[in-house]
């Protein structure tokens, strides 16, 4: 055997691209439950095998190209004097970025891939809710909230927000994430 023989294959760059691009644009065009390997190899012009070097799943695919999109929504809150407006400020932008298109596209993905594989769910939850819920808590804690109301506080507003777009879906209205917050800061005050 040559050494060119037994040297690893490389990867290309352009072949990657093509495959993250396709899987984003089926994925938009389909959802998550009718993309297949197949589809997504004839879109980006590659055979199955170079999808499933890169990516051992169909799953891992998808939370690679979700994640990929994961900065345009995980914003940091730009802290005031008034926390109740950052914190309502933050909420508001996330839910515009949930209800465009994209957004809500990627939160339904989000959630249908992360209950179908417990290893993807890990990955996604690592790396787009823990996120959203530590940026919260974190400007709660910089505010002398106990710890323990940082978390739960964390939970309702980014629960809320979540919970309810992925209930009404792109109808939405961003103001209620206002009110959202705002309710849940609220009760803080008074426990």
């Amino acid at each position: 055997m040559t050494a060119q023989a037994t040297a690893p294959r490389r990867r290309s760059e352009k072949s990657r691209m093509a495959i993250v691009g396709a899987t984003r644009e089926l994925l938009l065009e389909r959802g998550f439950d009718k993309l297949s390997i197949e589809a997504v190899a004839a879109r980006a012009g590659v055979g199955k095998q170079t999808i499933y070097r890169w990516w051992p799943s169909r799953h891992a695919l998808v939370a690679d190209v979700i994640l990929g999109d994961a900065d345009k929504i995980l914003r940091p809150i730009k802290p005031t004097d008034d926390v109740t407006a950052d914190l309502c400020t933050w909420a508001v932008g996330l839910a515009r970025a949930l209800t465009t298109a994209r957004g809500n596209a990627m939160l339904r993905i989000l959630t249908t891939a992360g209950m179908e594989h417990p290893d993807t769910a890990a990955r996604l939850r690592a790396g787009f809710s823990t996120p959203l819920h530590e940026t919260v808590r974190h400007r709660l804690l910089s505010e002398g909230f106990v710890p323990a109301t940082a978390r739960d506080a964390a939970d309702a507003i980014v629960g809320g927000v979540v919970y309810a777009i992925l209930s009404e879906g792109r109808s939405f209205a961003h103001d209620r994430a206002e009110s959202i917050t705002r309710t849940v800061l609220a009760g803080t005050r008074t426990s």
